[in-house]
């Protein structure tokens, strides 16, 4: 209310009503922020406007549950599942989880580890050029993301490692195998390399599809 000492009195032009009265006899617009600051003299009523508390999710809750329900469920003493029980429960329901873990579990073949290796090893060493394993992203202009240069690194990695495994197979493939098969790291870059031939294979399809259209719309003009 002070601040409208610091303007021109636009009130004065409507003086009499009671509410000109309240906004020009109030002791912030009379005496300044620091005589203001003071305390207001008797006559002034200074009790706040009745509003509700900040919203907040606690909040919230106690008032659509009510005081005692909300207290109730606070003490109440039945076993309620641990942090790992309700993880484990999000993952059967969620989509993506099941879409990871089916892709993960059929990118070896099933039965006899060592045959599943060896399938890793025959597709891994089938073309002279590995299918490239780094997603379809901008890497440079103006349509590059800052975010998206830690994802390229990461798959630029990879394939880097499925060449080196590759060099390693053809040098000694005996000892290459045992060391995949040690800890089961086949099945990580198994993975990933039936991610590329999948985006590779879908990469093939969108570009016969694009040159179709083209060769039809150029044919058609």
């Amino acid at each position: 209310m002070y601040s409208l000492r610091l303007i021109n009195n636009g009130y004065a032009d409507h003086a009499g009503s009671r509410s000109d009265f309240v906004v020009i006899g109030h002791p912030q617009y009379n005496l300044g922020k620091v005589g203001a600051d003071m305390g207001y003299k008797e006559g002034w009523d200074t009790t706040g406007t009745p509003c509700l508390p900040r919203r907040s999710l606690p909040g919230d809750r106690m008032r659509r549950m009510g005081t005692g329900k909300y207290l109730e469920s606070l003490r109440s003493a039945e076993h309620k599942p641990s942090y790992k029980e309700r993880v484990l429960a999000k993952s059967q329901s969620d989509t993506k989880v099941g879409a990871i873990r089916s892709l993960y579990s059929t990118a070896f073949s099933p039965g006899d580890p060592q045959g599943s290796l060896d399938t890793f090893v025959d597709q891994l060493q089938a073309s002279d050029r590995l299918p490239a394993c780094i997603p379809h992203r901008t890497t440079s202009g103006y349509a590059n993301h800052i975010r998206s240069q830690p994802v390229m690194k990461h798959y630029t990695s990879i394939q880097e490692d499925l060449v080196d495994l590759r060099m390693r197979l053809r040098l000694a493939p005996e000892a290459t195998k045992a060391h995949l098969q040690a800890d089961d790291a086949w099945r990580y870059y198994a993975l990933h390399l039936k991610q590329a031939n999948k985006n590779e294979g879908q990469l093939r399809r969108t570009k016969m599809n694009a040159t179709a259209t083209v060769k039809k719309a150029m044919s058609g003009a």
